[in-house]
């Protein structure tokens, strides 16, 4: 299921990797209830809310309208409460906000000051069993970021003995950091990236303590960001997830580190970690071609990583793309074409162009039903218009796509044919096309093009960003 929530112009709309955005109740009359904030615009964050199956969402509700246009992060208690980490928006300082859960609905708190000496950035918030509060961020000052972590035992109303205290300070200045920090059953884990080439960790008992010494997981030439995660399994297993020109994994165990695991071959963007039953799954985006992202999972569900598999079977390259010429009365199978890296290699036999005249057809079929068709041509049609059509179960029914029109006459255009799953025509049926039974989309000439069109690539992959799996 696919239900779209909102829109947003944010920069960091879902925040970063390590964060998190989507939550559910755990228990009590709103057992399972799903949760979504989701920075709308560069100050305002919005939640909203949804119920099994998740297929209707309510109209999203402002929350904070002071933020920052950065990544911000959340997290939910047991009681259903959820607490908001960001950087205010007219000074950089840390702030939170709690939203408080009653009767099935949130209503936000009031603003809160974490720390306010120097600007911060990228925090990192989680909850103790007991309630305890923990937020680290990055501190900058002269050009450079400092790790820091704070706590709070009131719900966020008061960190460390004020806004002036800053902390526990964790690292020396470098020029970039972003942290992901855990609360686990008896210790609290931050994991960071600093300085581009490395991702160390350190830990505290939750008991209290000094913070261990810090331990490397991961070392490079320069090539990390923010695209990594963290998480804890409930056997105390540590697992790190990292992009370093391929995507990778790596295991603490509470004394050692395990070795690094490659987990696919191609790098890995915002890729989310967490525990199933103490297996660890990693669902990641994975780049097929220009603005074309994946989304693939792999897990542990065996002795080692499964190999990575699509996630989204409606989201990848088509399984059939064929064209139909009017004048030779004649299909072609481009299925393959359409798939590959190879430029300018769509197109049919007899015209050599995708379509031109009056009822040639290009016909794009799935095994399920799809909202969404990457073009990208090598030379763009002229002169011509075409009609989008599905199977209704006796006839052709044309529909406009909520993209809009597209009459083949640009080189790289992202096509929504529907906003969400739910959205799509109910009456779509599965029908034969050249042999093939497929859900289809028919495009079809209504009036000739003076230039036909040549294709390079044609899928169902979207130009997806960042994705957020609740953990």
């Amino acid at each position: 299921m696919q239900k779209k929530i909102t829109e947003t112009t944010a920069a960091y709309g879902l925040g970063i990797a390590p964060g998190r955005k989507l939550f559910r109740i755990p228990s009590g009359q709103y057992r399972g209830r799903l949760a979504a904030i989701v920075q709308t615009s560069g100050s305002t964050l919005k939640l909203s809310w949804a119920d099994t199956p998740y297929s209707s969402w309510s109209e999203p509700t402002t929350v904070a309208n002071d933020a920052s246009d950065l990544p911000f992060d959340c997290v939910m208690d047991n009681d259903g409460n959820i607490y908001i980490v960001y950087s205010e928006a007219s000074t950089k300082y840390l702030v939170s906000r709690k939203l408080h859960f009653s009767g099935g609905s949130w209503s936000p708190g009031v603003t809160r000051t974490v720390y306010n000496v120097n600007e911060s950035y990228y925090p990192s918030i989680d909850v103790e069993s007991g309630g305890k509060l923990w937020v680290s961020w990055s501190r900058k000052t002269g050009g450079f970021y400092y790790l820091h972590a704070k706590s709070s035992t009131d719900s966020g109303t008061t960190w460390g003995s004020g806004p002036t205290d800053e902390g526990d300070v964790l690292s020396g200045g470098t020029s970039s950091l972003y942290s992901r920090l855990m609360a686990g059953i008896s210790d609290i884990y931050i994991v960071y990236m600093h300085t581009g080439d490395t991702i160390s960790m350190l830990s505290r008992p939750v008991s209290g303590g000094d913070w261990t010494p810090v331990l490397d997981v991961a070392t490079c030439s320069g090539d990390f960001d923010d695209n990594f995660d963290a998480a804890l399994s409930d056997s105390g297993l540590l697992g790190v997830v990292f992009d370093q020109e391929a995507l990778k994994y790596r295991e603490f165990d509470g004394v050692n580190w395990g070795p690094v695991v490659a987990l696919d071959d191609n790098e890995g963007v915002c890729p989310q970690l967490y525990f199933n039953d103490n297996v660890p799954v990693v669902v990641y985006l994975s780049e097929q071609a220009s603005d074309q992202m994946l989304i693939k999972h792999t897990n542990r569900s065996t002795g080692s990583f499964s190999t990575p598999e699509v996630l989204d079977p409606a989201a990848q390259q088509f399984d059939s793309v064929v064209l139909y010429n009017a004048t030779a009365s004649s299909y072609a199978d481009l299925t393959s074409a359409a798939a590959s890296a190879t430029t300018a290699d769509v197109y049919h036999p007899s015209s050599n162009v995708l379509v031109k005249e009056s009822a040639d057809l290009l016909l794009l079929g799935m095994n399920c039903r799809f909202r969404y068709v990457k073009f990208l041509l090598s030379t763009s049609g002229s002169g011509g218009t075409v009609s989008y059509s599905y199977w209704d179960g006796s006839n052709w029914s044309a529909f406009t796509p909520s993209g809009g029109g597209f009459n083949l006459d640009a080189t790289d255009r992202d096509l929504l044919l529907w906003d969400d799953y739910t959205s799509m025509q109910a009456d779509w049926q599965k029908t034969s096309v050249n042999g093939s039974v497929r859900f289809w989309i028919k495009v079809e000439v209504t009036s000739a093009f003076s230039t036909g069109g040549v294709g390079s690539r044609i899928t169902a992959i979207s130009d997806l960003g960042p994705i957020i799996v609740r953990r």
